[in-house]
């Protein structure tokens, strides 16, 4: 009886094990990390690196396939293949922040976020993260205004959080934090609430290239290169968006589709060239185009 009950254990232990072996597992473990600013100079201006950056970062879920995804990576696994600018937009629903992208809730928490990113920064001290915080919708049942929440959120991780107006000028002096650039309105942070909608400016110390609806992909990919140029003739930092979509068809809002054609025409564009990128804001990030991105800072 019980050699029979071991073999019942032995054959269910076989079984479980098949089992599991069919369900996919995360391929990103901690050896998949590249902490890849930690083989960059202490005495390196930050405006002179190139930084990989993701456009609506915790945009990874869509309605119907159709309409709220920029990202296939969520953002721990962003932060492993090496980006380090997020752009992060919330909605206070409830008196928690959430993860949003117009109408489209991304099932995911601002803590839950700040959680992933404080934990990696506290890990991997010789990187530094932006994160760009904007208010993408109204605020829902919430007993305190969005600028009182988020003073509370934000306190919880003073201990890794920057609040400085401005980014420090050598990158040794950033190292271990979490910069803040504001799209609100707070009393912290850098101030870029004045950003302006579609187009291509510049505010304070940033040039900002955020072009996003357009007629032909051409017309990106002009303003792309044009500010990669611009970056690298003047003394700014810069902000250079890939994301866009056309202003035909349906749905309009389809990000997949331009950065079909938009991101291996960036990988292509910057392969075998050596200028400084600034900080590229994409959608669908991957690997290989973080990887492309930040490289050009040993070259």
């Amino acid at each position: 009886m019980i050699i029979k009950r071991k073999g019942v254990i032995f054959l269910i232990s076989v079984i479980l094990i098949s089992l599991f072996s069919m369900i996919p597992i995360n391929t990103f473990n901690k050896k998949d990390v590249v902490p890849w600013m930690s083989y960059i100079h202490n005495d390196t201006r930050i405006k002179e690196i190139s930084i990989p950056g993701t456009h609506d970062s915790g945009a990874t879920h869509s309605i119907f396939d159709v309409s709220g995804k920029c990202q296939d990576l969520n953002i721990k696994k962003q932060l492993y293949v090496g980006v380090r600018f997020f752009d992060l937009r919330l909605q206070l629903v409830n008196d928690e922040f959430r993860i949003t992208h117009s109408f489209v809730d991304q099932r995911l928490t601002f803590k839950n976020t700040m959680d992933t990113l404080s934990n990696f920064i506290k890990e991997y001290d010789s990187e530094f993260i932006i994160i760009s915080i904007k208010k993408e919708s109204d605020d829902k049942n919430s007993s305190k205004s969005f600028k009182e929440a988020l003073d509370i959120e934000l306190n919880n991780y003073k201990d890794v959080i920057c609040f400085d107006s401005s980014l420090p000028e050598y990158i040794n002096d950033a190292r271990g934090k979490i910069y803040i650039m504001d799209r609100y309105g707070l009393d912290y942070g850098i101030p870029l609430y004045n950003w302006q909608d579609d187009t291509s400016f510049e505010v304070n110390d940033f040039y900002i290239q955020d072009n996003y609806c357009l007629d032909n992909l051409n017309e990106k990919q002009e303003d792309i290169i044009k500010t990669i140029k611009y970056g690298n003739e003047n003394d700014k930092y810069v902000l250079n968006y890939t994301s866009c979509y056309l202003d035909y068809g349906f749905p309009p809002t389809l990000a997949s589709k331009s950065a079909k054609v938009i991101n291996p025409w960036f990988y292509s564009l910057v392969e075998t060239d050596t200028c400084n990128l600034g900080i590229v804001v994409m959608d669908y990030m991957t690997s290989d185009l973080a990887k492309i991105i930040y490289m050009r800072n040993y070259l």
